[in-house]
């Protein structure tokens, strides 16, 4: 058959790994050193951890861990109130809610 391929066009090592990051925008409604409440269009769940980035010249991250998510509505379209905790010493050991 004419156009076919007998081979395929991109092969995966089955010993492929690496972390997938997806961005997400967020708006801060409350902030202090420990925690921080953000409206999100996509829920979270509780134990993920991410950086939460600011935006400006002076931009910093900080990486956070959900706490709770739940539904709100906003302005009169359902959104997810995140409750983020700042994680201040984020070690090796700190990748799971004990």
């Amino acid at each position: 058959m004419h156009g076919r391929r007998a081979h395929a066009r991109c092969v995966i090592p089955a010993s492929a790994e690496g972390i997938l990051s997806i961005s997400r925008d967020v708006r801060v409604q409350a902030a202090s050193a420990a925690h921080v409440r953000v409206i999100s269009r996509e829920p979270g769940v509780p134990g993920e951890r991410g950086h939460l980035t600011g935006t400006g010249p002076n931009a910093a991250s900080v990486p956070v861990r959900v706490s709770a998510s739940r539904l709100a509505v906003i302005a009169g379209s359902i959104r997810h109130l995140l409750e983020l905790t700042v994680l201040l010493n984020p070690g090796p050991d700190s990748r799971r809610d004990s």
